[in-house]
């Protein structure tokens, strides 16, 4: 039990030394970036710029998916009857489409029913009175089952075109499609472009330790001598690396959230036109989220790099 109980305490103090030498080297490396804040400040602004394009274009694109996710996905079209088609030829199509696969259901708008919506919201109320009879026709409403492909959405559409009794057919799901398309390149070119930002802030974080290594040559020469592990050497090192990839990515941060919120106005009057709700706080929040770990890892990965290749060469003589 006694023993055990050594055994206990001698870990414990062992853990508080590590922690202690942690503590140590990540107030050195503050303190360090501190004697130098010029030099500090820009490259870290460099490093919040670098990571801030690619966050702030992730950023805008999440914001147009959301306008546009909040389309529906199911396509719909419209079917445009021909003058004088009767409101019970008309329902008696819609039952007999009904059972087709492709479609989910059918709504028919009579021609009535349009002239009220018409009258309602045109404001040419007097003047449509004037009218001799309705000019406007019976339609129909088609909702597409969820399942429904691009060719068999063709393949229905050239179905319906060719019924005697079709006069126009309209469908808008192409440009949400369309929309959809250019937004996935979009996406995949961003990441391509972060891809290469990320390597560069590792070269800037890489480059900035092997010059700090290098200013410190002679006290890692005399830490050798005296017995100091590479660990030890490079706890600093690594910390430093830590601190410009955490800090960096605060600044990205702030930059995207400055550009969110120069743009919200347009962005919020989009999403009106249609009918979508956008949160320019959450988006700013997920860029926060995505930015601190990204940083924090560049940063540790740069320096641990730079570390890696050129402590290895300074020998005490």
């Amino acid at each position: 039990m006694k023993r055990h109980l050594q055994r206990g305490m001698r870990d414990s103090a062992a853990l508080s030394g590590l922690l202690d030498q942690h503590r140590r080297s990540a107030l050195r490396s503050i303190h360090d970036l501190l004697r130098n804040p010029t030099a500090a400040l820009m490259t870290l602004l460099v490093i919040g710029i670098t990571l801030a394009l690619p966050a702030s274009l992730l950023s805008l694109l999440q914001v147009s998916n959301s306008v546009a996710g909040n389309q529906p996905h199911v396509p719909s079209l419209s079917m445009f009857l021909k003058p004088g088609i009767i409101d019970e030829k008309a329902l008696t199509l819609a039952s007999t489409l009904e059972q087709k696969r492709e479609i989910e259901r059918v709504e028919l708008l009579t021609s009535a029913d349009a002239m009220q919506e018409f009258r309602a919201y045109s404001g040419f109320g007097s003047a449509l009175d004037a009218l001799q009879e309705n000019p406007l026709p019976n339609v129909l409403l088609v909702h597409l089952a969820a399942d429904t492909d691009r060719i068999a959405l063709e393949n229905l559409v050239g179905e319906l075109r060719a019924l005697p009794v079709t006069d126009i057919i309209d469908y808008d799901q192409g440009w949400i499609e369309r929309l959809q398309a250019i937004a996935e390149a979009l996406r995949r070119a961003i990441q391509a472009i972060g891809i290469g930002l990320a390597l560069a802030v590792m070269l800037i974080i890489g480059n900035t330790i092997r010059l700090e290594i290098l200013n410190r040559k002679e006290e890692i020469e005399v830490t050798r001598l005296v017995g100091g592990s590479n660990a030890f050497i490079r706890r600093p090192f690594l910390y430093t690396g830590l601190v410009y990839g955490l800090f960096g990515a605060l600044l990205a941060w702030l930059f995207v959230a400055l550009l969110l919120l120069i743009v919200s106005g347009p962005l919020g009057r989009l999403a009106e036109l249609y009918d979508a709700q956008i949160s320019i706080a959450l988006f700013g929040a997920q860029a926060l989220v995505l930015l601190v770990p990204v940083g924090v890892i560049l940063g540790l990965a740069g320096a641990w790099l730079a570390v890696s290749r050129h402590l290895a060469a300074i020998r005490p003589e």
